[in-house]
């Protein structure tokens, strides 16, 4: 029975909560990821205020209709 037990210790060794410096290093890593997610939302947002503010082409613009002849294309 004795001889049971302590071949079962190492398993349990394993168990034993996080670290001081696990939880934060865990810490820091979810605050990188969520400054990464708000870089992303910000850059986002910004891309969208821009596409709104970029007037709509209304007609097709030609830059070589002045050197081709009326006949075409």
């Amino acid at each position: 029975m004795v001889f049971l037990a302590l071949l079962t210790q190492p398993s349990y060794a394993q168990q034993f909560p996080e670290t001081d410096r696990q939880k934060a290093e865990e810490m820091r890593e979810r605050a990188k990821e969520a400054r990464k997610k708000a870089d992303r939302e910000a850059t986002d947002e910004e891309y969208k205020a821009m596409i709104e503010q970029t007037p709509k082409a209304s007609k097709k613009v030609d830059p070589w209709g002045g050197l081709r002849g009326a006949t075409g294309k």
